[in-house]
């Protein structure tokens, strides 16, 4: 079912390639939203103005509508069937998730939604009532009604908490290759087009919300919200110049009594996503480091009684302290706020300037704070290559943890995926998420062998030029989107050796790597030295260079021949030889790599 929804979209964008070179669009969303907790539903109207900046003319817009991936018969739910998990497929009326379209304006003449997917409703075509040409702006009017489900998952309700990660039609991404939709699934996640975002939201006057961009208008609830010896909260509101809101007629009157309205400006980000509870307790703080705009970057957390995990700065410190050192690894964080916020379910998921985080430990908020940079900033295609957001995010999340002087933190996802490997399970790491056998291989492969498969890069050409190509990679493509192609550029640019072997090996291959012991030989010299003499033998496809041990001698073997041979004079007689000292490679068999020395 699910590979029939995916091909029937694929017949249905084959016309729709752009020539190479075009330009991104433009992209402004104004919104107005009332929540009605009582029918636990948001009522919205928006306003999408987009520019084409294609060399062709489009004559269909494309969107996703993501909330409806939690609700019976989604592709969603239809691929966790195959896995015997009926989650979604089971929720009742009052329980699934819905965003449904009721007008749609292109221009002020209404069109008709199409759903190629269906019963899948995440992807939408909106077929233009004339084609858009090149550098024409269409203005897209939506109403629209969401609820997200009772059952988390990347999204949800409980109570009077709402988290609203996914809750408006988000407009597809237009690139070289044409419009990139998927049916949102378990395996692979978003992309967008980046773009600014003008949201105003109506809600009980009690809520506390957190969400992406600064809040320009109204209260957010932090100052009444605020932990004891907080100081008196700091919107950010001057972070963007004024700009007068436009009106879309649903919040033409004033609020009703008992409510209030928040009005939130963000630029320059791909996604707007937020988070209401009354329950709520707000602390506030900036990073170290300041970004580009004149301004501090302010930090935000907000958290739940009882939560004393969050409370009294932990969550707080722990999110400055992560900012401060992606800045300082990678360049300035370009917006003017991040705000941590504790969502309903476990896990965390990271959305621009906002992370909604199930837990306050160190290293998932250091996880998704990474994700600010790698997809918030550098955006990449999340369900065709993953492995560029997440698996480079687990990368540097445990680069963070070595620096906290925890050089042992590789070893377990190390073991993990050696075992996996010598399971037969594997599948290429640049493989498209749908494509994945399961989403437990597909988390394996994007984030666990795709870090270690970062760590081995790290390692060859060292922590210096490891750096230097992440910074060529953030400073050329800083709030654009990023590829493979991009993410070698950048090595190309710093290192003067050809990394494509590597690239091709690790990323799209399933090539086991296995490097083995064959001989090793000791003979003392007249001097009363040790000549040592190994031959090292390669037993799987794969290739790395390698070093070899010998009591307190290194050397390294670089070639890519099934037998190497290598000579050491040491001071001491060596009792063994190791191979990858550091537990660095995924030797698919480490019990090989060390030996005995023989020999008087």
């Amino acid at each position: 079912m699910v590979t029939m929804i995916i091909n029937s979209l694929v017949a249905a964008l084959a016309l729709a390639t752009a020539p190479a070179d075009s330009l991104p669009p433009d992209v402004d969303y104004r919104i107005e939203a009332i929540l009605d907790e009582e029918a636990e539903v948001l009522r919205a109207r928006a306003e999408l103005r987009y520019t084409n900046h294609a060399t062709t003319a489009l004559d269909t817009l494309w969107l996703h509508q993501h909330l409806n991936a939690f609700r019976p018969n989604s592709a969603w739910a239809q691929r966790e069937l195959e896995f015997g998990n009926r989650r979604f497929q089971d929720l009742g009326p009052e329980a699934h998730a819905f965003e449904r379209l009721s007008t749609v304006t292109v221009d002020g003449t209404e069109v008709n939604p199409v759903y190629p997917g269906s019963p899948d409703s995440t992807v939408v075509a909106l077929p233009l009532p004339s084609p858009l040409s090149p550098g024409s702006t269409a203005v897209v009017r939506m109403d629209w009604t969401a609820r997200p489900s009772t059952l988390p998952r990347r999204q949800g309700r409980r109570g009077r908490h709402y988290d609203f990660a996914q809750w408006y039609p988000r407009i597809a991404a237009h690139t070289d290759e044409g419009w990139q939709v998927q049916p949102l699934l378990p395996q692979g996640e978003f992309f967008g087009e980046f773009g600014s975002y003008d949201v105003t939201l109506d809600l009980a006057a009690d809520q506390v919300v957190g969400a992406t961009g600064v809040p320009v208008e109204g209260d957010p609830g932090w100052a009444d919200a605020a932990a004891p010896g907080q100081a008196a909260p700091r919107l950010g509101a001057d972070a963007y110049a004024p700009l007068q809101a436009r009106s879309l007629g649903l919040l033409a009157d004033a609020p009703e009594q008992g409510r209030k309205r928040i009005r939130w400006r963000a630029e320059d980000v791909h996604h707007f996503a937020w988070s209401a509870d009354p329950e709520f307790i707000y602390e506030g703080g900036e990073a170290s480091i300041s970004g580009p705009n004149t301004g501090p970057i302010l930090v935000h957390v907000l958290y739940l009684p009882g939560d004393d995990d969050w409370s009294g700065g932990t969550a707080l410190s722990r999110t400055i302290t992560a900012l401060d050192w992606f800045q300082s690894m990678l360049g300035a964080y370009p917006w003017p706020q991040l705000t941590n916020l504790h969502r309903i379910e476990s896990g965390g998921t990271e959305f621009p300037m906002l992370v909604m985080n199930g837990s306050a430990s160190e290293g998932l908020i250091v996880h998704e704070v990474a994700h600010q940079f790698f997809h918030g900033v550098l955006a990449n295609n999340e369900f065709r290559e993953g492995w560029l957001d997440e698996g480079v995010a687990s990368f540097l999340t445990d680069w963070y943890h070595e620096t906290q002087g925890n050089p042992d933190v590789w070893l377990p996802s190390l073991r993990g995926i050696i075992q996996l490997e010598r399971s037969g399970r594997t599948q290429p790491i640049s493989t498209p998420g749908a494509d994945f056998a399961d989403p437990e291989i597909y988390s394996a492969m994007t984030y666990t062998k795709a870090e270690l498969v970062l760590r081995m890069l790290r390692w060859m050409v060292g922590e210096e030029v490891m750096l230097r190509a992440l910074r060529t990679l953030y400073d050329r493509h800083a709030l654009s989107h990023i590829d493979e192609e991009d993410f070698r550029a950048a090595f190309a640019e710093v290192y003067p050796e050809d990394l494509g072997w590597f690239f091709d090996q690790w990323l799209h291959t399933t090539a086991q790597l296995d490097y083995s012991i064959a001989e090793a030989n000791t003979r003392q010299l007249p001097d009363g030295s040790w000549y040592t003499s190994v031959a090292v033998e390669r037993e799987g496809d794969a290739w790395m260079p390698v070093t070899l041990q010998i009591a307190e001698e290194t050397g390294l073997l670089t070639g890519d021949g099934r037998r190497q041979e290598l000579q050491v004079t040491t001071q001491s007689r060596p009792a063994e030889v190791v191979l990858d000292p550091e537990n660095v490679l995924i030797d698919v068999n480490p019990s090989n790599n060390r030996s005995p020395v023989s020999g008087p």
